[in-house]
């Protein structure tokens, strides 16, 4: 008696599965593909002891006489900008005082700073101080504040902010570029202030009250990346680069209320802005292939879904 013939449908178990899930991708290709938008950078990780010691140290160094006197003219500039007017005479003039009482010694600005830097963390539990207020306008602190944020996050946001405001105002054209003034300062500031900027939101960058200016903010973040990726070797600076021209060309492609009001009084169109977006786009679809080529990821595939919905529009 001859055997009976195989059924076609007598398949292994772990090959009818297999032209299951063969199937499901067929029929449902775009299944877990939607369109991913970033909302923020990859974080840098930094032991913040470093630079909480660094300035620990400087509190110890010898204080100029005129210590004091510095720190009024802080103060006042620090009102002012609370305030929003008589802010570049309130720099010069703080500038100019930090000067004179240092003589211009590096050494003798690092104690200056320093104790300002300490009165400024002492004050950030009093809602109403001036450093206070501006500190949650770049949510620092507060309500909108990351609660991952750390002193030492803080401590780098406002020792480099203190060393740009020390600069003497030029009489034309703009203070010196960031990048300048953070190779003057140490590579713990240095990670402070990086890693502050990568964690933290437009908004805070730029500061809360202010108007949207999505320009500057990708303009802070593209060199604080590359201080990142020499800090840690491992930090994915291709990632940050894409997320940073997919987040411009959104917030380029949609303006805010704000920056709609801002264009209907000048009479400006924003037609710059979109042709600026179109050539973020095509930068970050560009890393994304780039990334998705090197390391095959779902995700690298649904940031490509975001940037192409962004050009199909």
């Amino acid at each position: 008696m001859s055997a009976a013939a195989p059924k076609v449908w007598d398949v292994p178990p772990s090959i009818a599965l297999g032209l299951l899930v063969l199937a499901g991708m067929i029929l449902f290709p775009l299944a877990h593909r939607t369109a991913l938008y970033p909302t923020a950078l990859p974080p840098l990780t930094i032991d913040g002891s470093a630079l909480l010691a660094e300035h620990r140290r400087d509190l110890l160094r010898p204080r100029p006489a005129a210590t004091p006197e510095a720190l009024d003219a802080w103060n006042a500039l620090t009102v002012s900008q609370t305030q929003h007017e008589g802010r570049s005479r309130a720099q010069a003039q703080f500038a100019q005082t930090l000067f004179d009482a240092t003589d211009g010694a590096p050494e003798r600005a690092l104690a200056v700073r320093a104790v300002a830097a300490q009165h400024w963390l002492d004050a950030l539990r009093r809602p109403g101080d001036p450093g206070t207020m501006i500190a949650a306008r770049h949510a620092l602190i507060g309500p909108v504040a990351d609660p991952s944020m750390t002193d030492a996050q803080r401590l780098g946001w406002f020792l480099l902010r203190w060393e740009r405001l020390a600069l003497p105002t030029p009489e034309r054209g703009q203070v010196e570029p960031v990048t300048d003034t953070l190779l003057r300062v140490t590579p713990a500031v240095q990670r402070g202030f990086a890693s502050w900027v990568l964690a933290s939101r437009c908004t805070a960058i730029i500061g809360l009250d202010d108007e949207d200016n999505p320009r500057a903010c990708a303009e802070l973040r593209r060199p604080m990346i590359a201080v990142a990726a020499r800090i840690d070797p491992h930090y994915p600076r291709d990632e940050a680069l894409a997320a940073t021209d997919l987040m411009l060309a959104v917030a380029l492609r949609h303006p805010s209320a704000a920056v709609l009001r801002a264009q209907a009084a000048t009479g400006t169109s924003g037609g710059t802005d979109i042709e600026e977006a179109q050539a973020a786009l095509h930068n970050a679809q560009d890393r994304y292939a780039a990334l998705a080529h090197a390391q095959p990821n779902r995700r690298w595939e649904r940031f490509s879904l975001a940037v192409l919905q962004e050009l199909s529009e």
